[in-house]
C-alpha cells in the first residue's frame, strides 16, 4: 500500500488596502437604503452606544418583527425612533430643556 500525502489547504490571498477600504465603505452589513435612520445618525456622529435588553412576550415580538419586515424597516431603528419621541415627551412633561 502506498503512502498518501496531503497538501495543506490553499491559503487565501491577503486583500489589498483598496479592497479593505471598499469593503468598509460599502461592504456586507452596510444598509445603504436608509442612511437617515436614528441608528445611522448615532453611528455617523461616532457617539458611543449602550446596549438595552428588553423582555417581550413572544407573540408581541413576533408581531413587531413581522410588521417591521413587512414595511422594510429595521426593528432597532423603530425602537430607537420611538424612544427618542417618548423621551422628548417625558422631558417636556418634566420641564427638562435640551440645548
Amino acid at each position: 500500500m502506498s503512502k498518501k500525502t496531503f497538501s495543506g489547504a490553499p491559503k487565501p490571498k491577503q486583500p489589498t488596502d483598496d479592497q479593505i477600504l471598499a469593503f468598509e465603505q460599502g461592504g456586507a452589513g452596510h444598509d445603504t437604503t436608509r442612511t437617515s435612520t436614528p441608528v445611522a445618525k448615532a453611528m455617523a456622529t461616532n457617539e458611543p452606544t449602550k446596549r438595552l435588553s428588553l423582555d417581550l412576550p413572544a407573540s408581541l415580538h413576533t408581531r413587531f418583527k413581522t410588521a417591521c419586515s413587512a414595511t422594510d424597516r429595521k426593528m432597532v431603528g423603530e425602537l430607537q425612533a420611538y424612544i427618542e419621541v417618548r423621551t422628548k415627551e417625558l422631558e417636556d412633561e418634566a420641564g427638562i430643556t435640551r440645548k
